[in-house]
């Protein structure tokens, strides 16, 4: 039993170690969840029946809540009017010795308020799978000293701490201790004893590798041959074992469980080994970093989310059904680069089946097609989940690679080859560095987002989408300007008249960051799935030299092929004659800015910023992005209406002029 005195140092140290301060909304409800997490688990060992059976677990308990509650003080106010009177509530069945189950209710109460309020996860997740021997390493630096190495509690400074160090060892102790409250006492610290929070000095991929590396040390079975066991008996072990979402949460009696249903006898027999390694099957060196599994546990996650928002408009929910839709595609997000370097078509229908079931679940009007829909959508998954199980050849890294790069840089370069050959034309070719610039900055941004993508954005792929469909709609906007520029010029005499009028200032300036634009939208938007389906196929590859050999060759042959389009286009481009030059060229802009158009609208339906009503007569045209919704039917119709007027006004208005003068 610790002195009065001893409490008062311990709370003066755990506030010091964790001030109040003005902190944002959601790293405060994080620490609110962990702590309350941590003082009702505190709470359940300290009283049993009604009774304190261990004093120092229930002052720990009050002192967790008690910063809580402190904290708590930090969060807006709208927040905090709703999560003060669960922790008040949780104080108060503290002080009455009130079962532990009661006192877990109330804090399950806690964490849901908060998740609704503050729209957050409280136990963020890795983005990657942690990593053992990162989890190793943080564990010798930080926690070594006081635990021992082997997690027994006999570190070199154990003997000077009252109370001592826990044994992370003592498997009967743990068994029912989930990882994630290892996470939590980590991003925390313990209140009463010498152990300190790591949440502001360890990043969350640290935190989780070594959750993963201190709660595996309680296991003295043989991982090794845990995995080789499991990968022997039990085939669905680790898509459900090898994902840190699905364990996290678990205890040791619930892995035995788990195990027994999917392994059977041979595994139950070994069981010891078998827990041994599906705990910490999740990390990067085993189960955790297989891609096969990933994209399966993703398709798994995407099915679930698809049967529940179908089940949604079966009850009529139809607002609520059509967001379950959208939560369903940006689960399958999170691996559509992988695998659209691998199958592309698979992917495209995977969309075009999202788009179908988001229509069909819009209103109770459109209902009729869900049925249809939904099995729709189940088919494409599968296709991308068997499509996931083939193991691609070195030749096929060549031939993936190689069409990458052709299919994503011919429309930019067609776009940019018409540019600088219209310059050459216009007697204007010094601006041909412009279009160079523009080229090169595209690159450098496609570039600059990748990176964002692959660090800020990789949780929340829809700005992926949003980022495509606004890139799509600026430069459907900008080709349609340079379209409508060079059809004002087809005709020889107002091309002469250009000419002599010396209007190639105007160009220089105006016209001629137009003609940049064009050329940095065509290729940024190009770079951007470039370089991300670059590193999805890297990925693939999962490291092997000939792989990563067969993806370069297959980068330089294509950037071969798209060399010599393009010195073919400028070359043919400058024995075309000038009528049909600037007929042809025109049309080809105006093309490509009407199926930016759909496809731009289409990309942001897809994330819910643009609303979706199906008109079942329209075709769906994915080259044209003519898909049959009427917010992409207007917005082609626009630029459709947008065209006949500059025909008009080029042709018919523009002319009058010039006829009345010289008829007199």
């Amino acid at each position: 039993m610790r002195t009065l005195t001893q409490l008062i140092l311990i709370g003066a140290t755990f506030s010091a170690a964790h001030p109040v301060r003005a902190q944002d909304a959601d790293a405060a409800g994080r620490r609110i969840a962990d702590v309350a997490s941590i003082a009702a688990a505190e709470y359940a060992e300290g009283v049993i029946d009604g009774a304190v059976v261990r004093p120092d677990e229930y002052e720990e308990a009050t002192l967790f809540l008690a910063e809580a509650r402190r904290t708590a003080e930090s969060l807006p106010v709208d927040v905090r009017d709703r999560v003060t009177p669960h922790l008040d509530a949780m104080a108060a069945m503290q002080r009455e010795l009130v079962a532990a189950a009661r006192l877990d209710e109330r804090l399950q109460l806690l964490r849901t308020t908060l998740e609704s309020a503050l729209g957050i996860p409280l136990d963020p997740l890795p983005d990657g799978a942690p990593t053992l021997a990162v989890g190793r390493a943080v564990y010798d630096a930080s926690c070594a000293q006081c635990h021992g190495p082997g997690g027994a509690g006999d570190g070199p400074a154990a003997p000077g701490l009252d109370p001592a160090p826990a044994d992370l060892a003592d498997a009967e102790a743990l068994r029912a201790v989930p990882p994630v409250e290892f996470y939590r006492k980590i991003n925390v610290g313990v209140a009463g004893t010498a152990m300190p929070g790591f949440e502001s000095s360890l990043t969350l991929e640290e935190r989780w590798a070594v959750t993963l590396y201190a709660s595996s040390l309680r296991h003295a079975g043989d991982a090794a041959a845990g995995r080789t066991l499991l990968e022997a008996e039990c085939a669905e072990c680790g898509e459900r074992l090898g994902d840190l979402a699905s364990t996290a949460h678990v205890t040791d009696d619930s892995l035995a469980a788990i195990l027994t249903a999917l392994g059977g006898p041979p595994v139950v027999a070994r069981m010891e080994d078998a827990v041994a390694y599906a705990r910490v099957a999740a990390a990067a060196e085993h189960w955790g970093a297989d891609r096969v599994l990933a994209i399966r546990r993703a398709i798994r996650a995407t099915t679930v989310a698809v049967e529940r928002a179908v089940a949604l408009a079966d009850d009529g929910r139809w607002d609520e059904a059509s967001r379950g839709v959208l939560d369903a595609y940006l689960e399958f997000e999170r691996i559509e680069s992988a695998m659209r370097a691998q199958d592309a078509g698979a992917v495209r229908s995977v969309e075009q089946a999202f788009a179908d079931l988001r229509m069909a679940t819009a209103s109770p009007d459109a209902s009729a097609g869900l049925p249809a829909a939904h099995e729709a959508v189940l088919a494409a998954l599968a296709a991308v989940d068997g499509g996931a199980a083939r193991s691609m050849a070195v030749g096929a890294f060549f031939f993936q690679s190689f069409v990458i790069l052709v299919r994503e840089g011919l429309e930019a370069i067609l776009i940019v080859g018409a540019l600088v050959a219209f310059l050459v034309k216009s007697g204007a070719p010094e601006r041909r560095r412009d279009i160079g610039l523009g080229v090169g900055w595209a690159l450098v941004a496609s570039l600059a987002v990748a990176v964002g993508f692959a660090t800020i954005f990789r949780a929340a792929v829809a700005h992926q989408e949003v980022l495509e469909g606004i890139t799509m709609l600026l430069a459907a906007a900008v080709l349609f300007a340079v379209s409508y520029w060079l059809v004002s010029k087809v005709e020889v005499q107002k091309w002469n008249a250009f000419v002599r009028a010396r209007m190639t200032h105007a160009m220089n300036s105006g016209r001629a960051w137009a003609l940049a634009g064009v050329a940095f939208l065509a290729v940024f938007r190009e770079g951007v799935e470039t370089v991300l389906f670059y590193a999805a196929l890297i990925a693939t590859g999962e490291g092997r030299a000939a792989a990563v050999a067969a993806i370069a060759a297959g980068f330089v042959a294509g950037t071969a092929v798209l060399v010599v389009i393009y010195l073919g286009i400028q070359r043919w481009g400058l024995r075309i004659p000038l009528r049909p030059f600037f007929a042809v060229t025109s049309a080809l802009l105006y093309l490509m800015a009407f199926s930016f158009a759909g496809q731009g609208i289409a990309e942001l339906q897809e994330v819910g910023w643009i609303g979706m009503t199906p008109l079942q007569w329209i075709p769906v045209v994915p080259a044209l992005g003519i898909f049959p919704t009427m917010q992409t039917v207007l917005g082609q119709a626009v630029l459709a209406l947008a065209l006949v007027g500059a025909l008009i006004w080029v042709f018919v208005v523009s002319p009058r002029p010039e006829q009345a003068r010289a008829s007199a």
